[in-house]
């Protein structure tokens, strides 16, 4: 009988859920599938419901409900009893895991016996004691905990008191997109002649998608031709709690100001393959979300990745990728200033494609396969601080 891979195993929401860390950690897994195939099983254990279980096919060999803390005691031991298992990489949010302020993932770490590396999706300013003592004893835990953006790292260093050495910034990863032949994609999707505005992502009124609508009421006066396409189902959570109201809302806006020819709403969680095509073809990325503390956006980033012109509500992500020349940062809800420069950037075609340009060169670093040589040379030192023996014949990744 041949000896087992060496096997890492990721802990988060996976496809087909449909969640913006479920994608992340799809497009994570694939690419380090990719590099590290010869060395390495890539699994997953999936945090969702148990009732949900058959719905998850390979890389998932576990589902694991984080918001019910028996299963959370049980997926430890499972994953203690794994000889294969070597690394776990834990994809952290805190609507993930249950208790008050997510403290179940505490209580799911403390009893894992192999080494660990955190992701914090979210990192928070100024956190209450409770908060603040969760966190903290997370980092104490992991044997390296990762984040996104420069300023995440600056939170947990000033706010958290974890120290530096703990800490590695690797950045979320965005998709090569192929050169698209615009006007059969134009045909495609029926936006033949249009200029395009586009905002994704799951529906809810922290989205701020309002705020893109009424600006549409002044872009459409100067270019009836425009039309902004608003990609993506309501949040899953938000139809379990108030069914459809929020998209009821923004259809009720577009009804009120008469948009029903430059306002389209795409009520479907897009696949990422289809998501790139309608970026290749946006001429502006609105995002309007209205939370200034978000770390981090794929969406966000993928829009950049593509090229596109982005106008974004000032939030942590757009300050720390966006400059004069990149982007343009408004304030959070101004839809007049929105308008406005969207007036503009659809008017002067070589500033709105220089913009893109720039943006697009921006995000080279953060390509999947880049993040996943990241990730993998993360990995293979930490396995071998674990169990050296056990790697002197591994395969070296090269940066």
């Amino acid at each position: 009988m041949s000896e087992m891979k060496p096997q890492i195993l990721f802990v988060g929401t996976y496809t087909p859920r449909k969640c913006g860390i479920a994608s992340f950690t799809g497009d994570l897994v694939h690419a380090l599938q990719q590099l590290l195939r010869n060395e390495y099983d890539i699994r997953v254990c999936a945090l969702d419901k148990k009732s949900e279980a058959g719905k998850y096919t390979s890389p998932v060999t576990m589902v694991m409900d984080g918001c019910r803390l028996n299963s959370c005691i049980a997926g430890a031991e499972a994953i203690n009893n794994h000889p294969a298992v070597k690394l776990v990489c834990v994809e952290h949010e805190f609507g993930l895991f249950g208790g008050n302020i997510g403290e179940f993932a505490l209580g799911f770490l403390s009893l894992l016996n192999k080494p660990f590396i955190i992701r914090f999706h979210t990192v928070l300013p100024d956190p209450d004691p409770e908060r603040l003592k969760l966190i903290k004893s997370i980092c104490l835990l992991a044997d390296k905990v990762v984040v996104m953006t420069r300023h995440s790292q600056r939170l947990l260093i000033e706010h958290y008191g974890i120290s530096a050495n703990k800490l590695m910034i690797i950045p979320h990863g965005t998709h090569l997109i192929p050169p698209q032949f615009s006007a059969s994609l134009r045909a495609a999707f029926h936006l033949e002649n249009r200029k395009i505005l586009t905002t994704f992502g799951l529906l809810s009124p922290n989205k701020g998608i309002e705020t893109g609508i009424r600006a549409m009421t002044r872009i459409a006066t100067q270019f009836p031709e425009a039309i902004y396409l608003i990609l993506g189902r309501t949040h899953p959570n938000l139809v379990e709690t108030e069914g459809e109201a929020y998209r009821e809302y923004l259809q009720g806006l577009i009804n009120e100001y008469q948009l029903h020819d430059n306002v389209r709403l795409v009520n479907d969680f897009i696949p990422t393959e289809q998501l790139l095509s309608y970026l290749a073809l946006t001429d502006i990325y609105l995002f309007t979300s209205r939370d200034p503390n978000q770390a981090v956006s794929g969406t966000f980033l993928y829009a950049m990745s593509a090229g596109c012109a982005i106008i974004s509500n000032d939030f942590v992500l757009a300050r720390e990728m966006l400059d004069d020349e990149t982007g343009i940062i408004i304030n959070t809800g101004d839809d007049k200033t929105m308008a406005a420069n969207a007036i503009y950037l659809l008017g002067n075609d070589q500033v709105r494609n220089n913009m893109g340009n720039l943006a697009f060169m921006k995000t080279r670093d953060t390509l999947w396969e880049n993040v996943a040589r990241k990730h993998a040379l993360l990995f293979q030192q930490m396995i071998r601080q674990q169990a050296p023996l056990l790697q002197q014949n591994d395969q070296h990744v090269t940066p």
